[in-house]
This record gives structure tokens, C-alpha cells and sequence, in this order.
């Protein structure tokens, strides 16, 4: 990591799915139900021929008629080929919205420094010494940007040096007046806007740090995309989610090494070309959220694991994993995240040759 990341150390239990997983969560779309093609009702067809009034021709046209409507019927081998075609397209679907998130212009690709803020005054400008007390960063505006001071509380606030230089929450700040930066324990943290960049208050590990985004920068600039293995319906596979009792807890390493006790929301349990397997899973947003490794991790795809988002389960605890769908963290795109690892138990003893590869090399 190139910041100063805090050794091993237990942290409190973290329940909020946002700060969880660093923000990594995203919505995904149910499965829709396979296309189906039209069919041709009986009376339909007779209406065709309503204009004929001749019993006798009426009565030669009915071995026809009823010849016709069986040829409307789905054809099994049709309606397989139409239901792939529109997995297949689903998953086209997925793949933009997820590339089009990677290329946000603030997105993750745009992060340029996480700091850990030490007690006292840490000063933001373009020039001077890069150190624990001062933050170098060319499209902060100023030669002295600004100010951030960590109290003895906790509070962070931030005073600008110039006016018309910052805004927090698309509000102008005046020079010299110190505002308060909230984190983001209780919701989303307030964006403060210096210069080209975009920073954000966040607490992790017990402590106070800055992420902050360049949309000029090198990575998002410089980003080709994500090579993923083919669609294979084979990977999309049905579960059974048994739910963990109220206030259930496992222990989850951060690429930082710092350990913290996160909630368990249940186990899913499936099985893949006959055998069975299980993942433990947490609350994530509308659904649930999954961190785990295979045998590809560290070799073809990202050596910390891929993340899955998994549909909410049915009154039955019905479910689908759709691993075409495991996707790589943030920290496989940038040093300056602070990603989950995948918690005991959850790595996969197969190769899962489905979802992303490799993220672009930092």
C-alpha cells in the first residue's frame, strides 16, 4: 500500500454495508423471466377464414386449420435457444453497466490518495514537501490549498486559503473559515471539492483518513478495461440461503491487515457440477453481499478474491448465484482502497472460470 496503513489490529464489529466494504456494493438486476414467443389460439385462425360462408369448404379447411395450430406451438429446442440468447444478453447488459461504472470520472479508477490523517494540521497544496503533514497533489488549485486539522475529538474541518477555490457540497466556502468535514458512519460523507479534486472524510480502523479523486487521473485516464472469461451458463447456479442468527459475527482481514469482526448475514449453499459448496454472505443492500477466492485467485484473477452480488432470497430461501458475475474490488485498480479479503471458509477448492480476471496492475 503506499499510504501509511495502521498494522494488525482488532477493530469493532462494522454493520454498515457501505463503510463494509468500502463502498464496493452495487445494484444488480434480477434475472427477467426467458423470452417466450407468441402463440396462435384456434379461434384466431378461424376468424381468418370468417369471410368463407360455404359449410362444405368450411368443413375441407378444418384438417388445415387445426394442422396450423399445431405448428405454433414452441418447438422445445426453440424456446432453449431463445432463453439463452436472452441470458446471453443480459449478460451484455451487465458487462456495460459495469464498465461504465469503472469509467465514472470520480468512480474508483479516479482515486489518487487515501491519507491518514495524524492529530493536528495536514496542509493540501501543489507544492512543497510530501510528508505526514503536507499533501502534494498538482490539480489541488494552489500552491496552499487549504488546511485540514484532526482534533483531539476526532472532528476533522478543513480551512480554505482562497476564495472561490472550494465548495462543499456544491457550496462556496469563504477563505479562512473553517467548515466540518463529517465521515461516513452515519451515511454518505459531504464532498469537498478543491480545486480538480474530489475528497471525502471516511473512518476506518479507528481512524480518520481523506480519499480523494482526480478526475484527471492517470489510472481512469490510462484504463483499457477488464478482460472476463465467456458466458457460461454452467456458473449460474441455484441456492439455498440459511440465515445466521441475530448478531452473528466472523472475523474479515483487510488488505490493510487490520481485522475487524463484520456481520454475517447467512450462509448460501449450492453445488457446482454435483458437488456441494457454501460461501458465507453479508447484508448488501438489497440483497446479500459475497467475498470469496478459487484456485484462479492470485493467477489469473485478482490474488485478494472477487466480490458477488447475490439476489435476495424468496420466503423459501431460494436464491441464484450467477458467478459470470464476480467482479474485482477496487484495490485490484488502485492502492488507495480498503477492500475485505474473503472471510474463513470461503475459498472455493476449483478453478472458477467465469466473472473477471485480472484488474489493470497498480
Amino acid at each position: 500500500m503506499a499510504d501509511s496503513s495502521p498494522r494488525p489490529r482488532r477493530g469493532t464489529p462494522t454493520t454498515a454495508a457501505g463503510v463494509l466494504f468500502g463502498e464496493a456494493l452495487e445494484s444488480t438486476d434480477a434475472f427477467r423471466p426467458a423470452a417466450i414467443g407468441p402463440s396462435v389460439a384456434l379461434d384466431s385462425l378461424i376468424d381468418q377464414h370468417a369471410a368463407v360462408r360455404s359449410t362444405h369448404l368450411l368443413i375441407l379447411l378444418l384438417p388445415f386449420t387445426v394442422a396450423s395450430c399445431g405448428t405454433t406451438e414452441m418447438n422445445p429446442e426453440t424456446s432453449t435457444t431463445t432463453a439463452m440468447a436472452t441470458l446471453h444478453e443480459e449478460h451484455a447488459d451487465w458487462i456495460r453497466d459495469r464498465d461504465a461504472e469503472l469509467r465514472q470520472p470520480e468512480g474508483w479508477l479516479s482515486l489518487v490518495g487515501l491519507v491518514w490523517l495524524e492529530p493536528g494540521e495536514t496542509i493540501l497544496g501543489t507544492a512543497g514537501p510530501s510528508n505526514g503533514n503536507r499533501i502534494v497533489l498538482a490539480n489541488s488549485g494552489a500552491e496552499d490549498a487549504g488546511r485540514f486539522v484532526l482534533g483531539e475529538d476526532g472532528e476533522v474541518t478543513f480551512t480554505p486559503s482562497e476564495d472561490d477555490l472550494c465548495r462543499l457540497d456544491d457550496v462556496p466556502l469563504a477563505a479562512n473559515e473553517a467548515v466540518v468535514l463529517a465521515d461516513d458512519r452515519d451515511g454518505g460523507p459531504g464532498v469537498l471539492r478543491v480545486g480538480g479534486l474530489h475528497i471525502t472524510h471516511i473512518h476506518r480502523q479507528e481512524r480518520s483518513a481523506l480519499r480523494i479523486r482526480d478526475r484527471a487521473a492517470e489510472t481512469l485516464r490510462m484504463f483499457a478495461g477488464v478482460d472476463r472469461h465467456p458466458f457460461d451458463p454452467d456458473r449460474r447456479v441455484d441456492a439455498i440461503f440459511e440465515p445466521a442468527a441475530e448478531g452473528t459475527t466472523v472475523d474479515v482481514t483487510l488488505v490493510t491487515e487490520f481485522v475487524e469482526p463484520h456481520q454475517v448475514a447467512g450462509t448460501l449453499r449450492f453445488k457446482i457440477d454435483g458437488v456441494e459448496h457454501s460461501l458465507l454472505a453479508h447484508p448488501g443492500g438489497k440483497g446479500l453481499f459475497v467475498v470469496f477466492a478459487d484456485e484462479t485467485s492470485g493467477v489469473t484473477s485478482y490474488g485478494g478474491g472477487r466480490f458477488l452480488i447475490v439476489e435476495k432470497p424468496d420466503a423459501n430461501g431460494r436464491t441464484r448465484i450467477d458467478f459470470n458475475r464476480a467482479f474485482n474490488p477496487p484495490c485490484s485498480f488502485t492502492t488507495f482502497a480498503t477492500c475485505p479479503l474473503p472471510p474463513p471458509g470461503n475459498r472455493l477448492p476449483l478453478a472458477m472460470i467465469a466473472g473477471e480476471m485480472h484488474g489493470t496492475p497498480h
